[in-house]
């Protein structure tokens, strides 16, 4: 029989990019095993999908048990308690008087739904968004994507009334000379009145829609100072403030969410990926005073908020929780930095970032970051690219991982950098 690649290449669509072509067999904790018994540490959580590791044996007691019970029933056709029970413990991690939630099935999902629900309870229909945000490859979502303009190629007209403005990131800022953070962030929201001045009416516009946290863009944090800044400005012109944490969620930042984690608080929160601890599933988190304004019937899912991945969700908040992983975070983020600093010097590294235990290398092209990534795995540590060109390598452990796996992740990385550019410049 033909190998796994040779049959998926055979009946699978070349649309969807590959980073590898690994066969994967099964996976234990922050391992993955592949069909000849190779052991890979996966510093990519299936990009951040699996925040307490693969096969987690309280995860997957619950789906086992599940399943054997109730595998689907749409919730909009009967009551089932796997998807209530998940929405009344969200809601208690969740930002003061977030307490109602509306299921789907993905981030894009979530987003879209997020859109819908601000056109209608605005009776608005402008979006403005950030340049460099991910925010799905649906149609719709695809629409408020920018973190390449790859993801558009060949696909005509989007969804309308959509605006981008700057995000202040700035290694990729135009303006020269280079500047901080909170110089770039004053250049962006001055950007911003620019755009409400010139291009959109700011009572047209129906919601605010950002990543608290760039993720596909290059896991970039913008400062505090302009979050708060746009919380004032959706409040002040009465449109949503919407905060995508579907790479974000769920104590990847130190905190359940980056929101509490800077403080701001938004009107939604579109969530997924670590939500349903490795099976599909999205969400909707709000205020029931603006849900209930959503007209019922004018959104729904058939497997939104399916049983099974409800209870691995359950399951695995319950795990965050318990086990105080969303605290632990910060250390891993801190030790990822420290074990990294060999590179601070390189002249192929133009900045090292975390935030929590998202943390990413930017190298000076996408050849040298893929270069990085491929002697990675060549030692067993499989990592990703993220960034406008793919320019920067993300570490995204699982929050249980042992520190001493994660040293072992770092140290391959910062050694097939060294290997492929020669040796690592002094640091002055």
């Amino acid at each position: 029989m033909a190998d796994l690649e040779t049959r998926a290449k055979r009946v699978l669509s070349p649309v969807l990019g590959h980073y590898t072509w690994l066969p994967i067999s099964r996976g234990e904790g922050s391992w993955l095993i592949t069909d000849a018994g190779r052991r890979i540490l996966d510093l990519t959580c299936g990009i951040a999908v699996t925040p307490v590791g693969h096969a987690h044996p309280k995860v997957v007691s619950a789906i086992k048990a599940q399943a054997d019970k109730l595998s689907h029933i749409c919730a909009g056709v009967a009551l089932y308690e796997p998807n209530v029970a998940l929405a009344e413990a969200l809601v208690t991690v969740t930002p003061p008087g977030f307490d109602t939630v509306f299921f789907g099935n993905s981030g894009a999902e979530a987003i879209e739904g997020s859109l819908k629900l601000a056109r209608q309870v605005t009776r608005r229909n402008a979006i403005i968004v950030f340049r460099g945000g991910f925010h799905g490859r649906s149609t719709g979502a695809m629409a408020v994507t920018t973190s390449k303009a790859g993801y558009r190629r060949g696909y005509g007209a989007l969804l309308p009334d959509v605006y981008m403005a700057p995000f202040p990131y700035p290694l990729a800022c135009p303006i020269k000379p280079e500047h901080d953070a909170e110089t770039c962030a004053e250049h962006c929201l001055a950007e911003l009145d620019v755009l409400l001045e010139h291009h959109v009416p700011a009572e047209h516009v129906a919601a605010i829609l950002i990543e608290p946290v760039l993720g596909e863009g290059g896991y970039v944090a913008p400062p505090a100072s302009f979050l708060r800044s746009l919380r004032e400005l959706a409040t002040r012109i009465g449109a949503l403030l919407i905060f995508d944490e579907v790479q974000t969620g769920f104590g990847r930042t130190g905190a359940w969410f980056a929101a509490q984690k800077i403080g701001v608080t938004p009107d939604v929160l579109a969530l997924a990926k670590a939500l349903g601890g490795g099976l599909p599933l999205g969400a909707i988190v709000a205020p029931r005073e603006l849900q209930a304004k959503w007209l019922q019937g004018t959104h729904g899912s058939t497997f939104g908020g399916n049983p099974v991945s409800c209870a691995s969700g359950l399951a695995t908040l319950e795990v965050l929780r318990d086990e105080k992983l969303v605290d632990r975070a910060d250390v891993l983020g801190a030790l990822m930095v420290r074990e990294l600093r060999p590179l601070a010097g390189h002249p192929s590294v133009r900045e090292i970032r975390s935030f929590g235990a998202m943390v990413a290398v930017e190298f000076d092209s996408s050849e040298r970051s893929k270069a990085a990534i491929k002697g990675a795995l060549e030692r067993d540590v499989l990592l990703i690219t993220c960034g406008f060109h793919d320019q920067a390598v993300r570490f995204i452990p699982p929050l249980n991982i042992t520190e001493a796996d994660l040293v072992k992740g770092v140290r391959a990385l910062v050694d097939a950098v060294r290997t492929d550019t020669g040796a690592v410049a002094t640091p002055a």
